[in-house]
């Protein structure tokens, strides 16, 4: 992401631009897949305090810049909304703790939708969201 594109997004949200936000904009936007707070801390060109990043994520998430999510672990993870476009999953390597963002079969994404339907319908229950995480070890782990 460049710095003017995360500035330009921080504005829009209402949002001072801060070299702290931006730095944790821009760490998110160079992944694959969604980091931890200690990975954003890592990969931050500047050190930032954990509780700074733990506000200024809070931050993002309220301007819907990113979204935080609990891995197995119970750590928080982190990734850019839009980072990904379309709906998706993820899967937990549980040797190297690495998360991989998974794209399911458009088929099978509608089939988990009428399901996830049905039991809201079910349970007189509007459903907001759903996840499907997947779990294993990768080549490193095995």
């Amino acid at each position: 992401m460049a710095l003017e594109n995360a500035a330009n997004q921080l504005k829009r949200q209402g949002l001072f631009v801060t070299g702290s936000r931006l730095q944790v904009l821009r760490v998110l936007s160079k992944e694959q897949g969604p980091l931890s707070i200690k990975g954003i801390a890592q990969r931050s060109e500047k050190e930032l305090a954990l509780s700074t990043l733990y506000r200024v994520i809070g931050d993002l998430a309220e301007a819907k810049l990113v979204k935080t999510f609990p891995a197995p672990d119970q750590r928080i993870l982190v990734e850019l909304v839009g980072h990904q476009n379309e709906h998706h999953h993820h899967l937990y390597c549980e040797s190297c703790q690495k998360v991989f963002d998974v794209s399911l079969d458009p088929e099978l994404e509608t089939m988990i939708d009428a399901l996830v339907a049905r039991i809201g319908r079910s349970h007189r229950m509007e459903i907001t969201g759903h996840s499907f995480e997947l779990y294993g070890r990768c080549q490193r782990g095995i």
